[in-house]
């Protein structure tokens, strides 16, 4: 919700503060990338524990998922900080658009270990079950991002008018206060245990499982972040309407991405408690119906978008030009956010379970090799702009998708988890 919030509100500025932050975001997705992979891994491996009765070592395991969370973080927010003018000119912004781009990157880039304690904190909750304290507190952090960038955007109530910086600091601001709610609920209200493991022995040994995970479960959302940074470099040479469109379309179809993230989570939870405590036949359960629940709501989610996509674009802009090719682009990502959908959930499940280097490998080869290539034979050489991106990268989520079921179906992931590796 933070990103949609930031896209209107950038939007009230101009098409082109929401089109230069667009471009950088794909860079910023790095980070989330990272945070992400981290959370699927730390409450994969603390279900896992919770799944086979290994209460000693777990409060462990969520100390560890702080501490790598922190470190994490802080080493993305170093990098962000004094990269950010370079990337707005490797990304090819002009002018008031680069600036734009450099301020917002620097500013939120900053704040980018609030983000990453979030993440962790999140990850105990879920691991527990108590997924209804993480909603909590995303509503949270989504009312007081709202509420800061009416007040900083144009400076209301005495604040200071500080545009698209404003914006910036209200999703930093937004982040803290909801990992400090998160917390409380952790320590106080829910009273988990977070033993931190100061020795480094210690902490190598509770970190290991989490970092086999990772590691090459990281490669995936990574790579995916690196040809989005390649594909948006493309759109900037496709113009300031392209630009734009990509954003708030993508802002749009984020609305049904969370929500199979959301399952994903579940299913992830579920997969991971089960797979723990050696009940293979339950996870499969688990899986296929935590599919079946988002591929029907990533249909009623897309049809009811290009039903209404005038509609929905004119909350961003009242240019008809990024109406139509929006309209177009909704048309296209239907099937693509089916693919994605299958993409997420069956990907979750793998690496839950343990099996994150398999996908990993194969995202990795489909997206520089199949969807890179795709999206520039469409977009570029045929011609058709922004319209051949999307088209790229549905047919790639659609085949990395089928992949992964496929892998689930051969029951490789059973020896694969925690304890079947010890």
């Amino acid at each position: 919700m933070v990103n949609i919030a930031d896209a209107w509100f950038l939007s009230r500025i101009s098409d082109a503060a929401a089109a230069s932050v667009g471009a950088i975001m794909p860079i910023l997705g790095i980070a989330f990338s990272v945070y992400s992979t981290l959370y699927q891994a730390g409450s994969g491996v603390a279900s896992q524990r919770i799944g086979a009765n290994d209460h000693k070592k777990l409060s462990r395991t969520y100390g560890v998922i702080m501490q790598l969370a922190i470190g994490f973080g802080l080493a993305m927010s170093l990098f962000f900080y004094f990269g950010a003018s370079f990337f707005a000119n490797v990304m090819g912004l002009e002018a008031e658009m680069n600036t734009m781009a450099s301020i917002y990157m620097s500013t939120l880039g900053l704040g980018s270990w609030l983000l990453a304690l979030r993440f962790a904190a999140a990850a105990i909750l879920a691991s527990q079950g108590k997924t209804h304290w993480n909603m909590w507190s995303t509503a949270l952090m989504s009312v007081i991002n709202i509420a800061l960038n009416y007040v900083l955007i144009d400076g209301k109530y005495g604040f200071p008018a500080l545009g698209v910086q404003g914006i910036a600091i209200a999703s930093v601001t937004a982040w803290g206060i909801s990992f400090l709610f998160s917390l409380a609920v952790i320590l106080w209200g829910q009273k988990i245990r977070v033993n931190i493991p100061w020795s480094l022995p210690k902490f190598t040994d509770m970190a290991r499982p989490i970092m086999r995970i990772a590691s090459p479960a990281v490669i995936e959302p990574l790579s995916w972040n690196f040809t989005q940074i390649i594909m948006t470099a493309m759109v900037v040479t496709m113009g300031e309407v392209a630009l734009a469109t990509r954003i708030y379309a993508f802002n749009l179809l984020f609305t049904a991405i969370l929500y199979c993230v959301a399952i994903s989570g579940g299913v992830q939870i579920k997969v991971a408690f089960f797979v723990g405590g050696g009940r293979f036949e339950e996870a499969h359960k688990a899986l296929i119906s935590g599919l079946k629940i988002a591929i029907v709501g990533v249909i009623v989610f897309m049809s009811t978008m290009i039903l209404i996509s005038d509609q929905l674009f004119s909350i961003f802009t009242d240019n008809k030009a990024i109406w139509a090719l929006g309209a177009s682009v909704l048309m296209i990502a239907f099937i693509g956010e089916i693919g994605r959908a299958s993409n997420l959930i069956v990907g979750a499940a793998l690496r839950s379970s343990g099996d994150s280097k398999y996908i990993s490998v194969y995202g990795f080869t489909m997206m520089w090799f199949v969807a890179l290539p795709m999206t520039y034979i469409f977009g570029i050489w045929m011609g058709l702009g922004l319209i051949g991106i999307w088209l790229g990268t549905s047919i790639d989520e659609c085949i990395r998708g089928t992949i992964n079921y496929r892998r689930w179906l051969s029951k490789k992931w059973q020896d694969k988890g925690v304890y079947a590796q010890q």
